[in-house]
């Protein structure tokens, strides 16, 4: 049976996960409360195993190397991927804690996108949720390559960045995705929200967080909200040329979004105008090696980041990270 294990960042509060009672009996529950002491009351929440950490955690873990992890902002979740890879997660699930149940069988559905095999060189126009192909398909490229992390979305509060939902606010709280999964090319990237989705044990190595919010000294990163986005964007280019892949699409969870709009447009401003750059240096990278371990190790030296001590940082931060692995 796998090892599935669900983690979840928070400094509010756990009441949301009662709504998941039916849909996580069967995981491991990892806490990170991005606090300095544990305070969330995660003992009330009987109905699974549960695992609560927080700052004091990580210090204690990382010691030196623990500025590496996010305070302050979701991308702490990246310690609580550490520890459910060393507690032996053959699965890592995570989600927001805003975020709240709108489709049965969610874990289940996260897990047979896993085990779904995407094709080679061919886009199959409709996303059946069973993979059945179209008339005229070839045969011989159907099923090729394993497919290593699932992409959840969302309905309520649809995942938009600050300065479009100030443009278009009436999109908020409507469904407009079909409930059905669709393959992402090899070579082409996306915008990977961590709020709702599911990837294999062997690519932990690649979804380390990159630092933003505070700083463990109290001080504040230059960058924000766009640690997930770069997340995506190294793990999807590592995953392309190890032909490992990605599926988007359903299951869904209800954001009941918790941040603020003209906030978050604060937060968003600086990495909005290097992730125009940014990915386009990561594309630029020619990769050779064949582990995930070793690509991102590679691709962390080759990225042309931006100067600045920002990006200095995270290329040792993101090494510091890899050879945990």
């Amino acid at each position: 049976m796998l090892k599935v294990f669900l983690v979840i960042p928070s400094i509010r509060n756990l009441d949301f996960l009662r709504s998941w009672k039916n849909e996580f009996l069967d995981c491991h529950l990892i806490i990170v409360e991005d606090n300095e002491k544990r305070t969330l009351n995660s003992k009330s929440l009987k109905f699974a195993s549960i695992s609560h950490f927080c700052h004091s955690d990580i210090k204690s873990d990382f010691g030196k190397n623990s500025w590496i992890f996010s305070r302050k902002n979701a991308g702490i979740r990246s310690y609580g991927f550490w520890k459910a890879y060393k507690a032996g997660a053959d699965v890592i699930i995570t989600i927001d804690d805003d975020c709240y149940p709108t489709e049965k069988d969610f874990v289940n559905k996260h897990l047979q996108n896993l085990e779904r095999k995407m094709p080679a060189g061919w886009f199959a126009t409709y996303p059946n949720p069973k993979w059945m192909y179209t008339r005229g398909f070839p045969y011989q490229v159907r099923d090729r390559y394993e497919v290593m992390l699932s992409h959840g979305l969302w309905s309520g509060a649809l995942d938009l960045d600050a300065k479009t939902e100030m443009k278009l606010p009436r999109l908020l709280n409507e469904d407009i995705y079909p409930r059905l999964a669709q393959y992402i090319p090899f070579g082409q990237y996306y915008p990977m929200c961590s709020m709702n989705m599911a990837f294999k044990r062997e690519i932990v190595p690649l979804m380390f967080f990159p630092m933003m919010g505070k700083r463990p000294d109290g001080l504040s990163w230059p960058f924000n909200r766009y640690d997930d986005i770069w997340a995506g964007l190294f793990s999807k280019k590592i995953m392309d040329h190890l032909k490992l892949g990605v599926i988007s699409g359903s299951p869904f969870v209800n954001h009941k979004k918790a941040s603020k709009i003209r906030d978050n447009h604060l937060k968003e401003l600086k990495g909005m105008e290097i992730n125009e750059i940014l990915w386009k240096k990561i594309d630029e990278v020619i990769l050779t090696k064949k582990t995930p371990k070793n690509c991102y190790v590679e691709l962390a030296k080759k990225i042309e980041f931006p100067k600045g001590a920002y990006f200095k940082n995270l290329k040792e931060a993101m090494t510091i990270w890899a050879n945990l692995f």
